[in-house]
């Protein structure tokens, strides 16, 4: 049984797949609010600058799970800075941080 719900895990990871993420320039925006340059949220991400840049930008998309951790950070940065235009990403942008529990540990790799 525990199969059929990591499939319909899996189709709703999909259907969200790309409603996580505010619009280009609100992340450009977010990310020089809090002071934050590319470089430092490229490091917090485990990813390079220039593959972090492509993701502010919108040139490339971010696959899990440093999508749910970028979207994460952004959710977290609108709570401190406000956010400008359409706000329905950041509901589930607040999601993406995976909740552990006593039989779930963190991941303490990757």
């Amino acid at each position: 049984m525990s199969e059929i719900f990591a499939a319909v895990d899996a189709l709703l990871a999909r259907a969200r797949d790309g409603g996580d993420l505010p619009e280009p320039a609100e992340r450009e925006r977010l990310r020089k609010a809090a002071g934050l340059t590319q470089v430092e949220v490229a490091e917090a991400l485990s990813t390079r600058r220039e593959t972090f840049a492509k993701w502010e930008s919108g040139a490339a998309r971010p696959r899990a799970p440093k999508r749910g951790a970028y979207a994460f950070l952004l959710a977290g940065l609108a709570d401190i800075h406000g956010t400008r235009g359409p706000d329905g990403w950041l509901t589930l942008a607040r999601q993406a941080r995976p909740h552990t529990t006593a039989d779930q540990p963190a991941d303490e790799g990757e």
